[in-house]
């Protein structure tokens, strides 16, 4: 089993507003690989841990999954791709070393493993998917053998507690990169001749603006999104109707957008 673990977390976190309860979740995925009565004789995991939640890594392998780190940045620059990369050399090494592997299974809805699904079905392996019915892409459905919905298992997540929420918010109000997004994002608001702020945009804008903390933006970007600093929503894609675009707009009732709007933040900074 292979676990797009950046995908599936950045799915609940950002679609459904929850993080991944990691004991039911690692259970319901066993139960899932081993219900047609095959084997299970690996599972392994891919992502920046380094992003992740403390010790998240450890938590991982005493459940009994091998998480196999990628550095997805520099100190200048997203390296875009790489997690896909490696999981698709990995699934292809165990494809060629262990001919005797008869199924392949994994956790994600990213549409970039399409290249290495292909090798695997000339080499006549059976294929299963797990992914959210909404957030997978149609292609790698249509080419599985099995599709297996994670959307069924609401336990798998949950929601982040309040005292979470206030922990974060404290280490978000010392973030001087969740500053500017905010502050920015309200100029856009006021003064903008746009009907809404693509976010795909606002990320391009203010990493160009920023090259050398690019990679520092587009993280504060991520917690602004994650903890409600700016809610994204989807607006009609003009150029390409089947596929809306997200767009963002400020928060003003959360607490860190008020604190900074309000110049709160520099006062407790003068006073510290």
């Amino acid at each position: 089993m292979f676990i797009d673990w950046e995908n599936i977390e950045k799915t609940v976190k950002q679609e459904f507003g929850s993080v991944l309860n990691y004991d039911e979740f690692v259970q319901v995925i066993r139960e899932v690989a081993t219900s047609n009565g095959s084997r299970l004789v690996g599972i392994q995991a891919y992502g920046d841990f380094d992003k992740g939640t403390a010790g998240l890594m450890s938590k991982l392998v005493n459940l009994g999954i091998e998480p196999r780190h990628v550095v997805t940045k520099t100190a200048t620059e997203y390296l875009k791709g790489s997690t896909d990369i490696e999981l698709s050399l990995d699934i292809l090494e165990t494809m060629y070393n262990y001919p005797h592997i008869t199924d392949f299974m994994f956790v994600s809805g990213d549409g970039d493993l399409r290249h290495v699904i292909k090798r695997l079905q000339k080499q006549g392996k059976n294929l299963r998917l797990m992914g959210f019915e909404n957030h997978t892409s149609q292609f790698i459905i249509d080419t599985m053998n099995e599709f297996v919905l994670l959307d069924q298992y609401s336990n798998i997540m949950r929601k982040v507690t309040e005292t979470e929420k206030e922990l974060k918010a404290q280490s978000l109000l010392s973030n001087e990169y969740v500053q500017i997004i905010i502050e920015h994002v309200d100029r856009l608001e006021k003064t903008g001749d746009k009907d809404f702020i693509g976010l795909n945009l606002l990320r391009n804008r203010l990493c160009d603006h920023y090259p050398h903390r690019a990679t520092d933006i587009s993280e504060a970007l991520t917690d602004c999104i994650d903890f409600e600093i700016l809610s994204v929503y989807r607006v009609p894609n003009p150029k390409d109707p089947k596929h809306p675009t997200r767009a963002c707009r400020l928060n003003r009732d959360h607490k860190v957008v008020q604190r900074v709007l309000g110049g709160k933040l520099l006062g407790d900074r003068q006073t510290s």
